[in-house]
């Protein structure tokens, strides 16, 4: 198909300019038909077949009915025709912003503030979590896949220290693909595994990894701590074994969960984090109390935890349901103990922060 549809009126939408161009598809910002409200439309560039677009968009339905605090809401699925050809689309909530993929790009050395790539990672992991737990899965986690929209001036005058809040983009393309193929789909454990390695692969490229060496062989397993040496080695263990267990498939999968990933990265292997992303059903909004021994807590935690890593603030609030987590493997503890030795030996004249 025309791979700009700008100025074009089609399925009750009036496409504007080009959002972002992709391989498979191209976004555009769109005004709906009557109401004249701004969206953004994604088309996919590939015809859908006669005999099985009613399936593939009953199953791209399906797969984007899921809604979630960081999962960009769905408005609309359907077809449209052009040139006597049907393409899939995708009807969003406009968002302002920019991607990860674009903010990544715009920092020195491709590499964001620790405190800042595990909220976004969090974030990210809460998203997946709740696509596990209904029984999908997202196969398709990257910097591209990950938007990034700063508060609105309203929600600044209610909150001076309000967040970016983060997106998860592109849940549903993986059902467009298997119908085209005529695939089932991946939904089972290999399938939700490719989603925790994706979000460990995300998290160490915002930290300065490159994500074209964690598929190239042994340069995966250079810690990132000899580019970085704010970050823990604790949390640079679980990554290495994270991506090194991608090019090894024989090797036993380290987390068996999303939830399991992120307690191993954010320090605590007993339970789940009690992000609002991450309550029981990974939809609920847990209480945003501040009381003095919620802070007491988080004070401790984040010294103990080393200022660098900055995640106290995330246990403000009270606890929600938990459930227990197997303990973090003893091949990260082991990795882990190896990386300080080396780093006291090599660098006892220097100073870091923990």
């Amino acid at each position: 198909m025309s791979r700009d549809l700008t100025g074009k009126t089609l399925g009750g939408y009036r496409f504007g300019e080009v959002l972002a161009r992709g391989a498979q598809s191209t976004v555009y910002e769109a005004h709906q038909g009557e109401s004249d409200s701004p969206v953004a439309i994604k088309v996919f560039l590939t015809e859908l077949p006669k005999d099985k677009a009613s399936p593939i968009i009953t199953e791209v339905q399906r797969a984007t009915s899921l809604q979630h605090k960081n999962l960009v809401p769905v408005l609309e699925v359907g077809s449209l025709e052009w040139k006597g050809k049907k393409h899939l689309f995708v009807v969003m909530q406009r968002l302002h912003g920019e991607s990860l993929r674009s903010r990544l790009a715009s920092q020195p050395g491709h590499a964001l503030p620790l405190h800042v790539a595990l909220q976004i990672a969090g974030s990210v992991g809460g998203a997946l979590h709740a696509i596990h737990g209904a029984g999908a899965v997202h196969r398709g986690v990257n910097a591209g896949a990950v938007f990034i929209s700063p508060p609105t001036d309203e929600e600044r005058a209610q909150d001076i220290e309000a967040e970016d809040h983060v997106y998860l983009l592109d849940l549903g393309a993986s059902s467009f693909q298997d119908g085209l193929s005529g695939s089932s789909g991946s939904q089972g454990r290999r399938a939700r595994q490719d989603d925790i390695r994706g979000l460990a692969a995300l998290l160490s490229e915002m930290l300065g990894g490159s994500p074209a060496t964690v598929a190239q062989g042994s340069e995966a397993l250079l810690p990132l701590r000899y580019r970085n040496r704010k970050i823990p080695a604790r949390l640079d263990a679980v990554l290495r074994l994270v991506l090194s267990d991608k090019l090894s498939p024989d090797k036993q999968e380290p987390f068996s969960s999303m939830a399991e990933l992120m307690a191993a990265l954010l320090g605590d292997a007993q339970s789940i984090p009690t992000l609002a992303a991450w309550s029981s059903d990974g939809r609920e909004e847990a209480p945003k109390t501040r009381g003095r021994s919620g802070l007491l807590w988080a004070a401790l935690l984040s010294v103990v935890g080393g200022a660098s890593f900055g995640i106290g603030y995330w246990l403000y609030q009270d606890p929600g349901p938990s459930q227990p987590v197997p303990a973090v493997s003893s091949q990260a503890s082991s990795a882990a103990a190896a990386d300080m030795a080396h780093s006291d030996a090599a660098h006892s004249d220097h100073s870091e922060v923990k």
